[in-house]
């Protein structure tokens, strides 16, 4: 019976504890705030922190990142279901205009990254910088 017990208390933790996430986070936490914000605030955060997201074909969106930096790196990147990268966020805003309404996948990359992040889209007006995918 103690085997048993012990088996579904050691599945029950990988579950829980491997979640598809690449990453180690130390101290802190990323989470979705709302349908259209990303907040992380950690010690540290080393890996690959990704979630979908539900763009609309022909509907512009403003992204804006902001973030605190103490030590190491963050970036980020999106990409379309067949994992094609289209954009990085290089730049604190970029305007992004889908050809096709689906999900993307956000993907935060952290290199021993001590600090935090908010990541704000919404729909905007077309702007210069935009980039169609």
């Amino acid at each position: 019976m103690f085997k048993y017990s012990f088996l579904i208390v050691l599945i029950a933790f990988l579950l829980i504890n491997f979640n598809g996430q690449e990453n180690q986070i130390v101290g802190g936490r990323i989470k979705k705030e709302r349908s259209e914000v990303f907040f992380g605030e950690y010690d540290s955060f080393t890996g690959r922190y990704s979630r979908n997201i539900t763009l609309k074909k022909g509907v512009t969106y403003a992204f804006t990142l902001s973030k605190n930096t103490k030590s190491g790196d963050l970036s980020l990147y999106v990409e379309d279901p067949k994992q094609t990268r289209f954009f990085e966020m290089t730049n604190n805003s970029l305007y992004l205009t889908p050809e096709k309404t689906k999900r993307y996948r956000i993907n935060f990359i952290g290199s021993e990254h001590k600090g935090s992040f908010q990541l704000h889209w919404k729909s905007s007006v077309q702007r210069d910088n935009e980039t169609s995918v």
